[in-house]
């Protein structure tokens, strides 16, 4: 194994279970996955999503978002560094005048050879045991939206996360509260997103979890002939952690439509919040689709870890 592979490998499971406490006055997260934006399009757009409407994604970031669906359907995988990957699935169905939702984000840490202190040099050195360790946590979601009128959608979902690593494991139950309203210009939307309890496990300090609070909004502006800009944008306030930033994404080209069945659009996106992206803030995209089928990329670039490239597809049908 390489020497830059050995300490992503190291590293890795520590950034991802972050038990630690952090600055004084800010509390210690744990389920570092509900930090990483989830979905295709959203990730383009640096998980500013509380505004979106129109795809299943908008169940990780709002759960009123799905009341814009009567379908949709929506996967996406992501390689991270070295061995870590990324993946998440969603879907939403209308019953009656509900919109019911599911949607799940696994994230896999790879795994390294299990190495112990060996007793014949008092423990200063390691010993190989043969074995392999892993690590990874998982969320999943059940969620519900209801158009309260032609302006207003609420939206409600419950689920857990849980985190592994090595012979450690544990999980939490989490909800998510949200509310979209439509104006002339756009789409403003409002969650409170991983309420819930705390994580502990082997002992190790209770991590609790990223809860948050999102004020978003989704703007567009196309012209007849179809050419037009997307602009998303997201203000996140970090509850537990007693810190803010800005979540800013914008797509350009030629919007698919009710009327026109076919869009081809380059993606940028920004974050100025901590978290996964504060190595890498900047990322960009493309997105191509046909009638209710969407085609997804996402590019991102550590300066030390390399680039990570994301795929997903989306399919969806409005309400």
């Amino acid at each position: 194994m390489s020497k830059r592979k050995t300490l992503i490998a190291l590293f890795a499971p520590m950034i991802l279970l972050n038990t630690q406490a952090q600055a004084q006055g800010a509390g210690a997260t744990g389920a570092q996955v509900l930090q990483f934006p989830a979905g295709s399009r959203a990730a383009g757009f640096s998980g500013a999503y509380a505004g979106a409407t129109g795809d299943a994604d908008v169940l990780f970031y709002n759960p009123a978002g799905a009341a814009s669906l009567r379908l949709g359907a929506a996967l996406a995988f992501e390689t991270l560094v070295e061995d870590m990957t990324l993946s998440s699935l969603a879907g939403a169905v209308r019953v009656g005048k509900f919109t019911l939702g599911v949607s799940g984000l696994f994230l896999d840490a790879g795994e390294i050879a299990e190495v112990v202190p060996d007793p014949d040099f008092g423990g200063s050195t390691g010993r190989p045991t043969g074995l392999n360790v892993s690590a990874s946590e998982a969320v999943a979601r059940f969620g519900i939206a209801l158009p309260v009128n032609d302006r207003l959608r609420l939206g409600a979902a419950a689920g857990f996360t849980s985190s592994s690593i090595a012979n450690l494991s544990s999980s939490a139950p989490m909800f998510d509260l949200g509310a979209q309203y439509d104006l002339s210009f756009g789409t403003i939307g409002l969650a409170v997103r991983n309420l819930g309890g705390a994580l502990s496990a082997g002992g190790l300090e209770d991590a609790e979890l990223p809860t948050e609070a999102r004020l978003g909004t989704a703007l567009q502006f196309a012209r007849a002939d179809g050419l037009g800009v997307t602009i998303h944008s997201d203000l996140i306030a970090r509850l537990r952690e007693s810190s803010t930033g800005l979540l800013f994404g914008a797509e350009a080209g030629y919007l698919p439509s009710a009327i026109r069945s076919f869009g081809a659009v380059a993606r940028i996106g920004f974050s100025a919040a901590d978290g996964a992206d504060a190595l890498a803030p900047l990322r960009l995209g493309a997105g191509v689709s046909l009638s209710n089928l969407a085609l997804d990329y996402t590019y991102q670039s550590f300066d030390f870890f390399g680039a990570t490239h994301r795929f997903g597809l989306r399919w969806s049908v409005a309400r």
